[in-house]
């Protein structure tokens, strides 16, 4: 019997595909599957994300197939769908996602795709079904089809840019904050004198695809990265410079632009102006909480679970910076089935954590939670029922996130380094002030006359007092009498 996974937090590789495909500028998805897969993935998104991007739920162009289609095959469906696409929605780049059941009917997906492209129209297509993984691997997939495909259709000249960069491994949606560290990584290039492609969301497109074969450098940072960039480099020789995540705070950021002046030369006073600016403005503002971080005690015992890339950027400036003790770590991103994408940085990891752990299923992540002996939980809103029933704070930093809208807010650079910090002070204090609150309600329920003893006898009285010490109890009863 196949085991139950409790809440899965990611999808199929279908839809990762998809929800990049969604946050690229100019392009419109086609999905060749049945009429429920992309409603799925919208419901099943819909609390989570930051937003509806332009094609999302009932408004995704689909092949909505039927029986007949898995039975006879669909692909006399898929060029209809293909041609009442481009009449209806005016797109740059047309993209097919393929789909569990025509993968399993062995569709001629790329046949359809050839024919319309003879007709002189931009579409291209990946392969990668629902069954191939989870979404982390159909985004990278859905890139890496792009660039192999693209190139073909939107045809262009080769004028290779000397302070142009591409970045990949940031993925949409299933980082809650990716359009916000994009934006936050593209002000930092640009005060290192660097122009880059980012490809979603406010500032990117289709025209970044396009233009991606002018760069003088792909930067990758995260291992979802990994192939469109290998992709691009074996067809335009452009080199990749490998991060083991985004950069948070100063001295992450003064550690790409090295790593980016081994590849390319960057004016050198530029870049010490601008990492002069961001030291003080973070010096500035960290100086302004000095007392919050050492009144309410954020050194504390923790958990992390996020994603390979959060844990490695989020988890060393919680050590190194706040002197946060990582007790463990749960990376949750979802691996393509052959499992080739195992981590190759665990020596990393492990100068975070020493227990370092990997699942989706919730319940084995609540019993990490709960064997941990943990003061606080960085984790997504899933962790919620464990932190209330072990009583502590929760920090909200992964996929998914349900009871905050966030847009356009990043937890990268020095500006993710502040945002970071006022996220978890701000859940300290919250947690403090319940606390207090708690505490104030139980002693209100206190009778005269009664001691301490006399209380301490109660079970219920004990489970409730469970969060605060004996010592105020002892005088407020004493003030009573």
């Amino acid at each position: 019997m196949s085991n139950v996974i409790k809440n899965p937090r990611n999808g199929c590789a279908l839809h990762g595909a998809l929800q990049t495909v969604q946050e690229i500028n100019g392009a419109v998805p086609v999905v060749h599957s049945n009429a429920g897969c992309g409603v799925v993935n919208y419901l099943a998104n819909q609390r989570f994300s930051g937003g509806a991007s332009s094609y999302s739920g009932f408004s995704i162009p689909g092949t909505a197939a039927q029986e007949r289609h898995v039975i006879f095959g669909g692909a006399s469906r898929l060029r209809e769908q293909i041609k009442n696409t481009i009449k209806v929605q005016k797109g740059d780049l047309y993209v097919i996602l393929n789909s569990c059941e025509s993968a399993m009917v062995g569709d001629d997906v790329d046949a359809m795709t050839r024919e319309i492209v003879e007709q002189g129209e931009p579409v291209v297509d990946t392969l990668v079904a629902g069954f191939n993984g989870g979404p982390h691997y159909g985004y990278e997939q859905v890139l890496g089809d792009i660039f192999k495909s693209i190139y073909e259709v939107k045809k262009s000249g080769l004028k290779r840019e000397s302070n142009l960069v591409n970045i990949f491994g940031i993925v949409p949606q299933k980082d809650p904050y990716w359009q916000g560290n994009l934006n936050e990584l593209q002000r930092i290039l640009t005060g290192l004198g660097i122009k880059s492609n980012v490809f979603f969301g406010t500032e990117g497109g289709v025209a970044d695809f396009v233009n991606a074969k002018n760069a003088s450098a792909s930067i990758v940072f995260s291992k979802w990265g990994e192939l469109p960039a290998k992709i691009l480099n074996e067809k335009f020789d452009i080199p990749v410079i490998y991060r083991l995540s985004l950069p948070i705070g100063t001295e992450k950021v003064q550690d790409l632009a090295e790593a980016i002046n081994k590849v390319i030369s960057l004016d050198e006073s530029l870049v010490k102006d601008f990492l002069e600016k961001e030291e003080h403005t973070e010096k500035s503002l960290l100086f302004r909480v000095r007392d919050e971080i050492f009144e309410l005690g954020l050194s504390k015992n923790a958990v992390i679970i996020g994603d390979e890339e959060q844990v490695i950027r989020l988890g060393s400036f919680l050590k190194d910076r706040l002197g946060v003790v990582i007790s463990s770590v749960v990376l949750i991103d979802s691996l393509k089935k052959d499992e080739a994408h195992e981590t190759n940085n665990e020596e990393v990891l492990r100068t975070i954590s020493e227990n370092i752990y990997k699942g989706i299923d919730q319940k084995e992540i609540d019993e990490i939670v709960s064997s941990s002996n943990v003061e606080v939980i960085f984790g997504s809103s899933l962790e919620r029922g464990i932190a209330e029933k072990l009583n502590l704070p929760l920090v909200e930093i992964s996929y998914p996130i349900a009871d905050k809208l966030i847009l356009n807010k990043a937890d990268a650079g020095v500006n993710g380094a502040i945002s970071l910090l006022e996220n978890y002070i701000t859940v300290v204090k919250q947690y403090d002030e319940r606390k207090k609150e708690l505490a104030s309600s139980i002693l209100k329920e206190v009778k005269g006359g009664e001691s301490w003893r006399e209380l301490s006898q109660k079970k219920s009285f004990l489970r409730q007092s469970n969060l605060i010490t004996e010592l105020p109890t002892r005088e407020y009863i004493s003030a009573q009498r």
